[in-house]
């Protein structure tokens, strides 16, 4: 099945837009010297091979997202139509699930799978012990992206432009409110939700109890992932080859690194920050006082989803590989 990747769609629209914004440029025109060259610095380590294991797992097709349950990764396969459930100590694959049209999104609100049906435009409600298909509820344009922040199930709307709220135990609709264009990764600091605004530039603020937006900030170019580390927002920049870093109380930039190709999905696992690099095929590792790359470990092809921390017998880093149709557990 011949499928484009969202990097090729994503890039042909970011080009069509510089090239029809981009002033004409005269022939008479001198040319600029030449700028002076960079200095070219030494790759980062890869993670030590003696400590580092690979376990790939082959699911459906198209994975994108992950969550993990507590004792379980689930894998959404937006080309298959159904998620996967991973034993996390192990990798066996217990259980597969025909839920929505392309799911794209993954939560978990203590004891349930949420799971965003792109083009149905709904979201299937699994029980995370067995998997049983408990409800279907109703989303809006283009769900993409859901998070539980403890007491609510929050959905980006891709097409929609917006996030709804919803109770989690019969899915009602609490409330919705609009945000930039495209929205993609979400992530709850506690206290507010934050929103990747793909196709704006920005991450939008919104306060979780009353879904009053407290800000829009700017970052890198195409946001797609998002995370919190107790005290700062991080966010992927897929077309800038790049990460942000926001302070969650105000928004104000922090610094902006550089990572991998297309990075797109982020984590954190109570210390350091992970990045996945879909371009690279890599995840990068980041010190997150100064942003600074500490290894590299290689991933599948086309890295999307990214969760860290999930296996029970020690550390483990999970990414969806879009690519190549699989998960890979990398065992630290």
């Amino acid at each position: 099945m011949q499928r484009h990747s969202l990097k090729t769609v994503l890039l042909a629209l970011l080009l069509f837009s510089v090239v029809a914004l981009a002033p004409a440029t005269s022939e008479a025109q001198l040319p600029l010297p030449p700028p002076s060259p960079l200095p070219v610095l030494p790759p980062p380590p890869l993670l030590p091979s003696p400590s580092l294991s690979l376990l790939p797992i082959a699911v459906g097709e198209g994975p994108e997202a992950l969550v993990f349950d507590g004792s379980n990764v689930w894998v959404a396969s937006q080309f298959s139509n159904n998620v996967t459930r991973i034993g996390a100590s192990a990798g066996a694959v217990l259980a597969t699930v025909p839920v929505g049209e392309r799911p794209v999104g993954l939560a978990f609100d203590g004891a349930n799978v949420w799971v965003a049906n792109l083009i149905s435009n709904d979201l299937t409600k699994l029980r995370a012990s067995d998997g049983v298909v408990l409800a279907t509820y109703r989303a809006g344009e283009g769900p993409g992206s859901v998070l539980f922040d403890g007491q609510n199930v929050w959905v980006a709307n891709r097409t929609g432009n917006n996030l709804m709220k919803l109770r989690p135990s019969d899915g009602a609709l609490l409330g919705t409110v609009a945000v930039g264009a495209r929205p993609l990764g979400l992530a709850f600091d506690g206290a507010n939700v934050w929103v990747a605004n793909n196709f704006d530039n920005t991450v939008t603020k919104v306060r979780a109890s009353d879904g009053q937006t407290l800000g829009t900030f700017p970052v890198g170019q195409g946001p797609f992932g998002i995370a919190f580390d107790g005290a700062n927002v991080w966010v992927t920049n897929f077309f800038s080859a790049t990460v942000t870093k926001l302070a969650a109380s105000t928004g104000a930039r922090l610094g902006t690194f550089s990572v991998g190709d297309g990075p797109t999905g982020v984590a954190f696992d109570g210390l350091s920050l992970w990045v996945a690099n879909n371009g690279s095929n890599n995840v990068m590792l980041l010190r997150t006082n100064d942003g600074a790359v500490l290894a590299t470990a290689p991933a599948g092809g086309g890295p999307f989803g990214l969760i860290a921390g999930a296996s029970l017998t020690g550390t483990a880093v999970w990414t969806a590989n879009f690519g190549s149709d699989t998960v890979l557990m990398i065992g630290l």
